[in-house]
């Protein structure tokens, strides 16, 4: 319990502080920036902890949220959390069981092909659950479908795919690993470490760079569209300063001299759409001037246009350019507009041009509201400013009025196309803010920035909101070099790190696989030249007793008389036919250990093969002593699986047996044998021939008494017999072993590799034996 308990504090420990690095790595900070690492984290403490530490990364993560939702201010919501918890957890499991064996049997360090298996699994493999997360959490996040996802998706595999791949490593070394000594796994933890850092800081660096280049790209475009509308504002004013100028230094001015000059200053591309001029008429000349030019018309509280009540003074508008579509306007008495557009009085006090409120034009429809630029036109000095209650008709000539309407200058200098800025032009010199161009803007992870500017008494505020968040903003070459060069090139240096350790150890491992085999040759060479040694003393012993006994019969004979010469020249016959065998063994030997002797493979009757052992066995044993033959027996069992008919070399087989019949009795210090051949079959038609020499009494055969392993013993210590029979078996695929039972009596075993007769062959060798028997 208590270790659980740790673990689980560790685990939200360092799951918070990898959090935590990613708030000061990622420039700007979003909720889908810390999914990518949070994933990769988890996926290496599960791996080493264990899925039961899955619940200290849930509340970790409800943790960061938290702080996420309260310190930073991020917009989160609930179901981004589910859909970001669930995803990490799930990596985490996922990897868990795709590398359980790996860790369980830590082999993934035993060779590079498990190395790059293991890497695979918790990094490219697994990371690919956190980058679709990301993708659906950013969708959820900005309410839209942008066109730069993929690099949402590759942002959050790399993420999620370096963090496993350096921090897995890191903690499972930190645990311990039998493949690895202490220098290496500090050596690893320590390089894994610093390259951690290494690409932290320059992604950190990279980040600011980015930031800073697009910073730079918004401030261009915000300066970029304020000179323009500036620059538009400019046009206005110098054309309306320019008809006040023609009006103030004109005593009359007729319509084909206004409209002359207009059409001089006008321009087809400006914003202005109506120049006006509007003269103060007295109420005394009213009557003559509707008689001559247009009734004075007013506007009514509803904004009716209706003939104007009586007033001292009036100040209808008398010129209009362009002339065409817009007649509704002409006799529109100016100093009725009411003061929440614009305030006449303001205008008259003022020395420069005053602005309206954006307001419904009579002779346009409502779609495209315009602003009133007007000012004031004195006969004189215009230090001090009459009061238009107080002024006298002669310093007031009457009013030049700019209608002006900005939409389409708007259109044409918002950069939301080229850019992908959104433009947001409002006019708030009234407590209530009305729009002059654009929507509110969306100010969720986007730069947004307003300026305030002073338009002829009217404050406008223009503001910059880029279109989309900077995770969906398009990227430059330069944003994709570095994502994929820190990624390939962080996992690429890890990968490296790691082969120089497995090769290290694969090293190590044949050093010591190569010095065992060196060692097992060189006792193995040692036991051959002890075998060597003792067979050639043995041999040196049994060559003696021929020759000593060839020596004392050449000394009876000189003594003997001629009765017992016959049977003294007998006995020396025999010692030397003694003498031959055992040089004709030696020669036999020397061909065996250079390889000359070779071994056939003919098909013969294997049954009547050893019934014909059998028989000279004992036809040898009667013809030397009658006491041994009672005394030393061998009795031939073959068991009912071993087939008729073999294929391999007769020879060589009655070579073994007769060797081993001959000195098995001193061999196993036993005086009754029995040999029992049985066979063990191999795929297609191979199989091993088992020649098993036993103790032989009256019982029955206990086929449930099992053997042991057969243990190696140096043959060559009984007879230079035994050791040619061992020789020939290992010539002929098999090998000769002593062992003991279990109730501790010894066995000799002798085995041949050899090849069971097919049908046909044994039809042909039935065929041709009974040829010969024919032929005779």
């Amino acid at each position: 319990m208590n270790n659980t308990l740790q673990r689980s504090f560790l685990t939200i420990v360092i799951y918070l502080c990898a959090c935590a690095c990613t708030v000061f790595i990622i420039t700007p900070y979003s909720f889908t920036s810390f999914i990518g690492p949070a994933a990769g984290i988890s996926t290496a403490l599960v791996i080493v902890f264990g899925v039961k530490i899955l619940l200290a990364i849930a509340v970790a993560s409800i943790i960061f949220c938290l702080y996420l939702f309260f310190s930073l201010n991020l917009p989160i919501e609930l179901s981004m959390v589910i859909i970001t918890l669930l995803s990490i957890m799930l990596q985490g499991f996922w990897a868990k069981q795709l590398t359980l064996s790996e860790v369980n049997q830590q082999n993934w360090l035993n060779s590079r092909r498990y190395l790059l298996q293991f890497l695979f699994k918790i990094g490219p493999l697994t990371s690919l659950i956190s980058a679709f997360t990301v993708v659906i959490v950013v969708i959820l996040e900005s309410k839209t479908l942008g066109n730069d996802l993929l690099f949402t998706f590759v942002s959050g595999w790399s993420g999620s795919l370096l963090f496993s791949v350096f921090f897995t490593p890191m903690i499972l070394l930190t645990q311990g690993q039998q493949q690895l000594n202490l220098p290496k796994r500090t050596f690893i933890i320590i390089a894994s470490f610093l390259a951690v850092f290494a690409i932290g800081l320059l992604f950190k660096i990279s980040q600011n760079v980015q930031q800073h280049e697009r910073h730079n790209t918004f401030k261009q475009v915000k300066n970029n569209v304020l000179k323009g509308i500036q620059k538009e504002i400019d046009i206005t004013i110098n054309d309306l300063n320019s008809l006040s100028a023609f009006f103030k230094a004109s005593k009359t001015v007729d319509l084909p001299g206004f409209n002359l000059f207009a059409q001089q200053i006008f321009q087809t591309k400006s914003s202005v759409r109506v120049l006006e001029w509007a003269p103060i008429i007295s109420h005394e000349n009213r009557v003559a001037f509707e008689k001559k030019y247009n009734v004075i018309l007013e506007k009514s509280t509803e904004g009716v246009t209706q003939k104007a009540g009586n007033r001292r003074r009036y100040a209808p508008i008398r010129f209009i350019y362009p002339y065409q579509g817009n007649e509704p306007v002409l006799g529109l008495d100016v100093l009725t507009n009411s003061n929440r557009i614009i305030s006449m009085k303001n205008v008259i006090n003022s020395k420069h041009i005053i602005a309206s409120a954006p307001i419904n034009l009579i002779q346009g429809n409502h779609t495209n509201l315009g602003i009133l630029f007007i000012t004031a036109v004195f006969s004189g000095s215009t230090d001090n400013l009459p009061n238009i209650e107080q002024s006298s008709p002669d310093d007031l000539l009457g009013f030049v009025v700019a209608v002006v309407q900005f939409k389409r200058f708007f259109q044409y200098i918002s950069p939301s196309k080229t850019d992908k800025i959104n433009l947001l032009i409002e006019d708030v010199t009234s407590p209530e803010p009305f729009i002059l161009f654009g929507q509110q803007l969306n100010e969720n992870h986007r730069y947004v920035e307003s300026i305030n500017l002073e338009v002829n008494s009217r404050q406008w505020r223009i503001s910059f909101g880029e279109h989309q968040p900077w995770q969906l903003q398009q990227k430059n070459w330069q944003v994709w070099a570095m994502l994929f060069g820190t990624t390939l090139g962080g996992a690429l240096f890890q990968v490296l790190i790691l082969m120089m350790a497995v090769y290290s150890n694969e090293l190590n491992s044949q050093v010591i696989t190569k010095t065992r085999e060196l060692i097992i040759a060189k006792e193995q060479s040692e036991q051959k030249n002890t075998a060597k040694t003792n067979f050639l003393h043995k041999l040196s012993n049994e060559l003696q007793t021929p020759l000593h006994a060839i020596k004392d019969f050449c000394q009876q004979l000189s003594k003997s008389d001629n009765k017992e010469k016959n049977k003294i020249i007998q006995n020396i016959e025999l010692a030397q036919d003694n003498m031959q065998k055992l040089l004709h063994m030696v020669l036999d030997l020397s061909k065996v250990e250079l390889g000359e002797s070779d071994v056939s493979s003919k098909p013969f009757d294997f049954h009547g093969f050893i019934a014909r052992i059998e028989d000279m066995l004992l036809a040898k044993q009667s013809s030397t002593d009658i006491t041994a033959l009672q005394e030393n027996t061998i009795t031939f069992l073959i068991d009912s699986n071993v087939p008729h008919f073999i294929n391999s070399d007769e020879l060589r087989i009655q070579q073994l047996l007769v060797a081993f019949c001959d000195g098995v009795h001193e061999l196993l210090k036993i005086s009754n044998i029995r040999l029992t051949v049985k066979v063990h079959n191999h795929h297609l038609n191979s199989a091993t021939l088992l020649f098993i020499f036993t103790n032989h009494d009256d019982k029955p055969i206990d086929k449930t008494v099992p053997f042991k392993h057969p243990i190696n013993t140096n043959m060559a210590l009984f007879s230079a017999q035994i050791a040619m029979a061992k020789e020939v078996c290992q010539l002929m695929g098999g090998d000769a072993n002593l062992g003991n039972l279990v109730s501790g009596e010894r066995v000799l075993t002798a085995s041949i590799k050899i090849l069971i007769t097919s049908n046909e062959e044994q039809h042909a060798y039935q065929s041709h034996v009974f040829d010969e028997k024919e032929d005779k």
